[in-house]
This record gives structure tokens, sequence and C-alpha cells, in this order.
């Protein structure tokens, strides 16, 4: 225990708490505008609560700024806090313990066993708020029931199988407990849950966490499915376009009426999904660690994890982006990203090195395979491209813009995002069960250009 440090956080909360104003009973109702001008008449800039009684409480602005400066000690102190939560939600913790603890002796100076006590406080809540939650998120996937499956610890199951689990039927409670999710479920032809269980996150970082997990899992999928059918394969509270769509088109003073549907997988049978899922058993079980990894804030390499995840963010967003150019600068920051490149001069020798590492392709080596683009081409344009769309010299909304790209477009850009993305993670498998592996791309594209090269 550090004396300075702690003499600091006695004098925040005494601070916190000469800032406190209770508000008089106001003597009528406040109605809009009414309520920010009585809280402003008390000097308050943090509303906390209004009391049953009918007093607000609230913090001045150097209250304010004492629980600003705590919160962030408390944060820097305590890893749990910075994983589980945002400042902001933590401050409120921090304000609502130094008024539960001091509200009957509002008019005292803090001693050191106080703030020990506020700190236990606020430790007994924050627990309370971070317990193990299973979330069960919709997402469209194939419009049909298959086999459940799981990525790591998210698991995969279609609504008749959520149905079976459950074991309820019309009627009663459980089917009226599950009813706006499968409402939900209905009107956006969704037939399918993800299920993932976080801990340690309060309600709002643990969706957050549960439904990246989720994202992370379902772009293990869209590799292992023909990209025609995954590419928008997505949980239904990201980005998904409707499940059906309906034109009109008039031309020559006749109109023409259609509808055409969106649905992920359509056409791609619930026996396919299953054999190409078994095909790819190994790279799902290897991006399975990576969620995991994500998931808990655990794993062997941090760093090299954390770029994979960051990666196949990218690379999912990238899939369900409908605009080319657009989906072409996020295919090129997932690679970036993987390969951890911190400017285009790395960038470039990077991409040249995973080349090399992960195919054995030198930069005069052709790519694709019997194309006449070199891979010192492709690297070249992968690096320009995405910085000339996102400086305006290459318009965002000229698809045909694209067509001059040595990359060979949008295609090539995912097959190759996709390949890189699963071949990582299966080599940081390999190279994460040697002795004392080092945590930074260099050394991993060593240990992938040594397994692979033929021993001699």
């Amino acid at each position: 225990m550090n004396p300075s440090i702690e003499g600091q956080k006695r004098d925040l909360v005494e601070s916190t708490l000469r800032n406190l104003v209770i508000t008089p009973v106001p003597e009528a109702m406040l109605i809009n505008d009414q309520v920010q001008q009585w809280l402003k008449k008390y000097e308050i800039v943090f509303a906390m609560d209004w009391l049953r009684t009918g007093e607000a409480r609230g913090f001045k602005q150097s209250g304010v700024t004492s629980l600003i400066e705590l919160t962030s000690i408390l944060r820097r102190d305590e890893p749990a806090y910075r994983r589980g939560t945002r400042p902001e939600r933590l401050a409120v913790i921090i304000a609502l313990a130094i008024v539960s603890i001091f509200q009957d002796r509002l008019a005292s100076i803090p001693a050191l066993n106080d703030v020990v006590t506020v700190e236990q406080e606020v430790r007994r809540v924050f627990m309370n708020k971070t317990v193990a939650c299973t979330h069960c998120i919709p997402c469209r996937i194939i419009p049909e029931h298959a086999s459940s499956f799981s990525i790591g610890p998210v698991e995969f199951y279609s609504k008749d199988d959520l149905i079976k689990r459950e074991s309820f039927s019309a009627g009663d409670l459980l089917e009226m407990s599950y009813g706006p999710l499968l409402k939900f479920m209905q009107n956006q032809s969704a037939y399918w849950v993800a299920d993932v269980t976080v801990e340690g996150f309060d309600e709002l970082s643990g969706l957050e966490r549960a439904n990246i997990a989720i994202d992370l899992a379902l772009t293990a999928v869209q590799i292992a499915i023909p990209s025609y059918y995954s590419r928008s394969m997505a949980r239904l509270t990201d980005r998904t376009l409707p499940s059906t769509i309906g034109s009109v088109k008039k031309v020559g003073g006749n109109a023409r009426f259609g509808s055409q549907r969106r649905d992920p997988g359509l056409g791609f049978s619930a026996g396919a999904f299953d054999q190409y899922l078994s095909r790819s058993a190994p790279m799902l079980v290897s991006i399975g660690n990576r969620v995991r990894a994500y998931i808990t804030d655990n794993a062997v390499l941090p760093k090299l994890d954390q770029s994979w995840s960051d990666a196949a963010y990218w690379l999912h967003e990238g899939l369900t982006e409908p605009l080319d150019t657009v989906a072409v600068t996020k295919l090129e920051t997932s690679i970036e990203v993987l390969l951890s490149a911190a400017s285009s001069k790395n960038s470039g020798s990077r991409l040249e090195a995973a080349f090399s590492s992960f195919y054995g392709l030198s930069p005069e080596c052709p790519y694709p395979s019997g194309s006449n683009r070199k891979v010192k081409d492709v690297v070249k344009a992968i690096v320009e491209s995405r910085s000339r769309i996102l400086h305006g010299t290459l318009s965002t909304l000229t698809a045909d813009s694209l067509a001059t790209d040595n990359h060979g477009g949008r295609r090539v850009l995912e097959f190759l995002c996709m390949d890189l993305l699963a071949a990582y993670s299966l080599k940081l498998d390999a190279y994460a069960s040697i002795v004392a592996p080092k945590d930074n791309i260099k050394d991993f594209l060593d240990f992938v250009s040594a397994e692979r090269a033929p021993p001699t």
C-alpha cells in the first residue's frame, strides 16, 4: 500500500463528498427544460438520482473532476475494472458507493479506513454486476435447420433446436418468455441462434463482448463456406440486409414489379452446410481458440491473438460490405492489422514476408497462380489502394477504378484475407506450443517459414 496514493484517494473522496448537492423538493412537477434549469440552479453537472421524497442528488463540477480522477486511480490499480466496464459506468458505481457510505454523516471528514470501505463497496457492487451471463443472439446463417455446431465457446443452433432444448409449447410461460426473440427472428427470416457465455463484464460491456465474439465465430463459418453463400452471414443485431427486397421499376411508361430474396445461404442445402463445416473442422477448432482468447482475455500470445481478432472483424465487415471500394478498403485493413503493420513501409515488407512464410512465394512469383500479376505488384496495390481511397485520390463511388488495381480486385482480396486468417490461426496454435515463443509478428513469421521449409 502506497501512503501517498491512499492519501490522494482520501482527498478525492472528500472533494467528491463536499461537492455533493441535495436540492430542495421542487414546488411543482418539473417538465422538459425545467429539469435542466433546476439542476443548473444548484450547479449540478452530474445528476445522480431523484429521491422518492422529491429531492435531486448530484455533483458540482469540482466533485465530478475529483470523481473522474478517483475512477482513473481505481481503474489503474484494478485490471478487472478496466476489462469489465467503461470508465463512466465505474464512476457511477463509485459515486453511489461514496454517497451510500456517508449518507448519514455527509459533513464528516473521510478517514483512510473510510476509503477502504468505499473501495470494498465498489468491488462488491462491481462483482454483483459482472456475474457470468449467457447471451442468446439471433443470426442469419442459412434459411433452414442444420446440425448445431460450435466455434470455441460460441454455440450455434437452429430455431427448431431452440424449441426442443427449452421444451416449451404454444401458450406456456417459456413460450411467452421467448416470444419477443422468436417474433424478431420470424420477422427477419432468421433461423439460427448463437449462445455465448461471458464473465467479468457488466451488462453493456458483456453484450458488446458477446456480439463481437459471435462476429469472430461467424468469420470462421464464412471462411469454411463458399463466399457466394456466406458473404452476408451475420447476427441480427449487426448490419443485416432485409430477407426480401421488393422493387418497382418504370421503363417506357411500363411498371415492373418484383422481389428478391437476400438470405445468406439461400440455395445451400443443410447437408452441404454440414459437410463443409465437417471438412473444415481443424480450422474451426483453431479459430475457436482465438474466439476463446478474445472472450477470456487469456492467451499464450496476447498480441498475436489480438491481431488475429482485429483482422477477423475487419474481414467480417469487408465480406458483408455491399460497395466494392469500401469492401476493398476493409479487406486491406484486415491484412495490415493481421500483420501488425505500423506504417506503409512496414506493411509492404510484412506482406511480402507473409507471402514467403505461408506460401513460399518470392516477390517475383505470380499471384494468383497462372496470373500475370506478381506478388510485389499485389503487395504494392494492397498497401496503396486503401490509402488512395481514404485520401480521395481514388473514387469511393466509382467501382471501375478498382479495375486498375494490381491486387485483382475484391474477389482476390477476399480469398487472400480468408486464406491468411485460416493459416495464421492454425500456425499460431503450433507456435504457442513451442518453448518460450516470442509474442511478435516477425518471430512468428520466421517460425512459419521454418515449419514450411523442407528438412535438410
